[in-house]
This record gives structure tokens, sequence and C-alpha cells, in this order.
């Protein structure tokens, strides 16, 4: 019986057989987080451009009357059209469309400063458009743990014009 314990032979490999799952989950688990935040940072990019291609898109009329700078009336089409076309290289990690997250977007124009935003509560100085969602993000690895299938980012993106 003495011997039996004095062998460890074997005990590496039992060890790495039992522990190999656990440390496949964590590296599986890190690797659908970091690709979720991958998406995420993407998304915000694309919020950001969004927003700024809108508020950029100045009413002519308003500028050459008053020299007023002012987002023109269809600014929040602009900021959707936009948010959906950059949206579009990330659709094969997202649950829904593009299309579909834009047009389920709040998108807020303020036309001139001291404009105070119901949503967040800022104040914001110039003529501001302002986008707020949220992007389904396909989790896989999450739902074959149990866990949601799909996780959801909230993105906000506001964007002055100077």
């Amino acid at each position: 019986m003495r011997r039996f314990h004095a062998d460890d032979r074997g005990a590496l490999a039992l060890l790495t057989v039992l522990l190999l799952p656990l440390v496949l989950i964590v590296l599986l688990g890190v690797l659908e987080l970091g690709a979720v935040r991958v998406v995420a940072e993407r998304a915000r990019i694309a919020a950001d451009l969004a927003t700024v291609t809108a508020v950029n898109d100045q009413d002519e009329g308003e500028l050459a009357r008053t020299g007023s700078l002012r987002p023109s009336a269809d600014a929040d089409h602009v900021a959707r059209d936009h948010f959906a076309l950059n949206l579009a290289p990330l659709s094969g990690s997202l649950a829904a469309t593009p299309e579909a997250i834009a047009a389920a977007a709040d998108v807020a124009v303020y036309p001139q400063g001291g404009a105070v935003d119901q949503r967040t509560g800022r104040t914001y100085v110039g003529p501001t458009v302002r986008l707020a969602a949220e992007l389904p993000v396909n989790t896989p690895f999450f739902a074959a743990l149990l866990a949601r299938p799909v996780t959801v980012i909230q993105l906000l993106s506001a964007s002055s014009a100077r």
C-alpha cells in the first residue's frame, strides 16, 4: 500500500485532464468578451460618425440668411442613415439588422445652443445632434454556457456644431 502512494506517475496527466475543460471555458469566455468589446467600440465609432455627419449637414439657407449654424431639417434621417451604413460591417455580429437598430435609435436634434437634453440632462452649448441606441450583439458561447445568447450594449453619442 505504501508503494501505491509513493508512485505519482500519471498525476500530471490526470490533473491536466481535469483542469483542461475549465481552462478552455475561461479562455473561450475571455475571447467572447473581447469580441463583444471590439464590436461595442466599433459601434460607438459608428454612432459618433453618424452624429458628426448629421450635425455638419447644415441648413444652408439659415447660414446664408443669419450666419448661424443650424442642422438641416432632415438631420435625424441623416444620422440614422449614416448609423446604419456604419454598422453594416458589424452585421455578422449583431442580433438585428443595422437598419432596424438605426430605426429604433433615439435621435434628437437641438437646432440652437442652450437646449437641455431630456434623456441625459445635459445642456448643449451649440446646435447638437444626439443619438442613443441599443446594440444587440450575438454571444453564442455565452448562450452555450446557459447565459444570454444576446448581449445588449447601450450607445450614446452627441456632436455639436462649432
